[in-house]
């Protein structure tokens, strides 16, 4: 776990306030991460054009991201960007009236690329294109039950409070599955396709990242859990980073982002210095509240999840990154 890192997330504006998130982020950034002496460095700093975003002070960060070959997938608020991997040069931007509050991007078995459109609690399914195949309700219901199909949603702050929540898609014998934060679970995309079990509870916390690493299952919870499947008996595992190798009273941080190595036994986990939130029940774990517990910096971790303890540790503050969303290795030859 000594190779080159790539973490994804965002850099917040300057200002005394603590702004919603819809407001929060100044630019969109990706940091390279020397495990071995530390060292970082911004490999891409990006900011949404005018017309893909909301008029009134928006938010630029990437949320999680997908590494394909010589590509990385990456998503704004409002945008999916494929780059050239490890360059970085920006390749095509797609942006669709109907993406708000995207969270995850990946290309799927067939080619075509999976987005989690949180703003609108569904799955959309798009060509390389950008052409709009099919947007899916995480709930079971019709999108466009419970939203305008001929409002731009690029242009709307925020659609939140959110009924679910989906944060990231990964997929089980080539069907699409995605993590709900709501219902802290996951879910396949479009259960009559799904041969496999329903719904399945991962956590007590809201769930952010699910990937799929041989025969096991790999969640974070955003309370600072990594909960591993077995695939084949759907033994369950939760360890509790909370405390582990760590002296004191601390608040972890919204803990989302994580990469494994093969076997998943070591494990590189994110952590980003927790904010005020309007949606106070979202952070209802924080148990001693914002002021009592001392607030660690926005980092990554590296955990044994085998023999769990904590082994190494690297601030990402220093290079401007506020927020981490996702982490990421190079591809196998």
């Amino acid at each position: 776990m000594n190779e080159p890192l790539w973490v994804v997330g965002g850099e917040q504006k300057p200002t005394f306030l603590d702004p919603n998130e819809w407001n929060k982020f100044r630019a969109a950034v990706v940091v390279r991460v020397d495990p071995e002496s530390g060292r970082l460095e911004r490999v891409l700093e990006y900011q949404s054009p005018p017309e893909h975003c909301p008029d009134d002070r928006p938010s630029h960060v990437f949320k999680a991201a997908t590494i394909e070959k010589d590509a990385i997938w990456l998503c704004t608020q409002t945008e999916v960007l494929e780059c050239g991997f490890p360059g970085f040069e920006i390749r095509r931007v797609l942006s669709l009236p109907c993406f708000n509050d995207l969270h995850h991007v990946t290309p799927g078995p067939d080619g075509t690329l999976f987005v989690a459109v949180t703003g609108l609690d569904a799955v959309a399914e798009i060509t390389r294109e950008g052409e709009l195949l099919r947007l899916t309700d995480v709930l079971g219901g019709d999108v466009w039950d419970r939203f305008d199909r001929s409002a731009d949603y690029r242009k709307v702050p925020t659609t939140k409070p959110h009924r679910s929540h989906p944060n990231y898609v990964f997929f089980l014998d080539g069907q699409p599955w995605v993590t709900r934060f709501e219902q802290r679970d996951a879910a396949a995309v479009d259960p009559s396709r799904n041969g496999r079990r329903g719904p399945f509870a991962v956590g007590t916390q809201g769930i952010h990242d699910g990937h799929v690493v041989r025969d096991r299952l790999v969640f974070t919870s955003v309370d600072g859990h990594v909960v591993t499947f077995d695939i084949r008996t759907w033994e369950r595992r939760d360890l509790d980073l909370n405390g582990l190798g760590r002296d004191g009273d601390w608040t972890l941080g919204w803990c989302r982002g994580v990469l494994t190595d093969g076997e998943a036994r070591l494990a590189w986990v994110g952590f980003s210095r927790l904010r005020r939130t309007k949606l106070r029940q979202n952070l209802s774990w924080v148990r001693h509240g914002f002021r009592e517990m001392p607030r660690l910096p926005t980092r990554i971790t590296l955990y044994d999840l085998e023999h769990p303890a904590r082994l190494k540790e690297i601030d990402l503050e220093p290079a401007g990154l506020n927020a981490v969303f996702s982490i990421h290795g190079a591809p196998a030859a």
